[in-house]
């Protein structure tokens, strides 16, 4: 619960991340650094203002939240008090890091800011192991999220530093002409944030108020963990919008059709075998990592994974809308999964509890992504379809070969670590020769594997000169310049 009302504080972002990003992205592509240093300052300001309203409300609002939202805990009423004044440190950090993460990600250095990600999380692990050890309970935990959380702002800072030197943090440099265009920007795109939040978090809060706690813990560990693995295909996404930008400012629609075309491949290439497999092994994953009594998440996980995935599809086309300033598709989708989750589930939780979070989630998800794919190639007069065949069908294809061979042979032997793994190599080589032999790399592809991993020669022979993306150009070409 103290995790969901921290997710739910980013409500409260109006869209800025997305608007500092795309704005960085363009002011530094036209090298404009005194148009730059106006907009950094004016987002601290302004980020550093939201961080006291954040902890503020926090503070003033305690006793009602404490005692709606722990009802039924048996965590003592004092004890809950310090741990939400950790939560407020919390909240404050990560709602300063938000501003310096987006300068980086608009920036395109998505290896440092993947890398602090990565120390965020390792570090706030280990952190919660050690603290658990030493009996410290919930209290270390929130030990290690708020130490994570403000080493991770100073990395933040540390970077941006040395990035753009040619920007000083400076308050007095705000300008109040520059935060009415942030905010006029950031409204518009505040919707799709929502959609976000509300999607994560809104079953836990209907769970524990109509179920119980405990249902809660269930819940997020299917969820927590879907969500974490979509993060791995999502990864793909994190340039895209600041590269439209770029583009946009550019003028460059062909790269924009490129671009395009790109982030759907590899998204497929990543996020289909990783679902698969994922559902292919998850009831013996979750017997293994949290034991049989649980194995009741296991098909919660399954499905969250795979609507997940479905909405991570619209992330190439809702990007790029962004980064040229479009964004009635994505706001009209966004809306529209709002509604449908705040209503399916309020009555689906009251009616059938845990399940009924599960279902009400997946629905409002699948309709209002599959509403967004619509809008997206009705307005640029694309062929999904072709998109699906020239890009998904190829992973979908050789991904659900391999898990059917694996189940065949494996399916009477018992769970254990060593047969996840083994069985998780074995689909990840037969995966990569399946692709290559069906010609889905072309020279392009080769190219990026090369600055990583040397190629053999006989993988070099399958993989065409003609890229794939060819095929979709005299459709895509005229789509994405509408795009412009």
């Amino acid at each position: 619960m103290f995790l969901a009302v921290s997710g739910a504080t980013s409500l409260a972002d109006v869209g800025l991340v997305t608007t500092l990003s795309k704005h960085v992205a363009e002011f530094y592509a036209l090298k404009d650094f005194r148009s730059l240093s106006r907009f950094i300052n004016t987002g601290f300001v302004l980020y550093l203002g939201l961080a006291c309203l954040l902890a503020g409300t926090l503070w003033v609002s305690s006793p009602f939240l404490l005692r709606t939202l722990f009802r039924t805990s048996s965590v003592p009423t004092p004890e809950l008090r310090i741990l939400w004044r950790y939560l407020i440190l919390l909240v404050f950090a990560n709602t300063i890091t938000l501003l310096f993460s987006s300068v980086v990600t608009g920036l395109q250095r998505m290896d440092l800011s993947t890398c602090i990600g990565s120390i965020n999380l390792l570090l706030s692990a280990s952190l919660s192991v050690m603290f658990l050890n030493w009996s410290l309970s919930l209290r270390g935990i929130l030990y290690a999220y708020v130490i994570a959380a403000w080493f991770t702002s100073l990395a933040y800072i540390y970077v941006v530093h040395h990035l753009l030197p040619e920007i000083k943090l400076n308050p007095a440099a705000c300008r109040w002409t520059v935060a009415r265009e942030i905010l006029s920007f950031s409204m518009k795109t505040y919707i799709t944030q929502v959609a976000v939040v509300i999607h994560n978090q809104t079953e836990k809060i209907y769970l524990a108020n109509f179920v119980g706690v405990a249902s809660v813990g269930w819940y997020d560990i299917a969820s927590d963990l879907a969500l974490k693995l979509r993060g791995i295909p999502g990864l793909v996404l994190a340039p895209v919008m600041p590269a439209a930008s770029e583009l946009h400012a550019l003028t460059d629609r062909s790269r924009l059709a490129h671009l395009y075309y790109r982030a759907h491949k590899y998204l497929a290439f990543i996020g289909v075998p990783l679902v698969v497999y994922v559902v292919f092994v998850s009831r013996g994953f979750v017997q293994l990592w949290v034991g049989p009594t649980l194995s009741v998440i296991a098909v919660p996980l399954s499905v969250l994974l795979v609507v997940n995935f479905i909405n991570l599809t619209t992330g190439p086309g809702l990007q790029i809308l962004v980064g040229g300033a479009r964004l009635r598709p994505g706001v009209y989708s966004a809306l529209l999964g709002i509604v449908l989750n705040l209503t399916l589930s309020l009555f689906l939780i009251r009616a059938y509890g845990f399940q009924g979070a599960v279902i009400g989630t997946s629905l409002s998800m699948v309709i209002a992504s599959v509403f967004f794919l619509y809008m997206f190639h009705c307005e640029t007069a694309g062929s999904y379809s072709n998109l699906i065949r020239s890009v998904y069908a190829k992973p979908i294809l050789c991904s659900l070969l391999i898990v059917g061979l694996l189940w065949a042979v494996t399916r009477v032997a018992q769970p254990s670590w060593r047969r996840l793994a083994t069985e998780g190599v074995i689909f990840g080589v037969a995966y990569l020769v399946l692709l290559l032999v069906f010609r889905f790399f072309d020279r392009l592809d080769l190219e990026i594997a090369e600055r990583f991993l040397p190629i053999p020669g006989m993988a070099r022979r399958l993989i065409p000169d003609v890229e794939l993306g060819s095929t979709l150009l005299p459709d895509s070409e005229s789509t994405q310049t509408t795009i412009g």
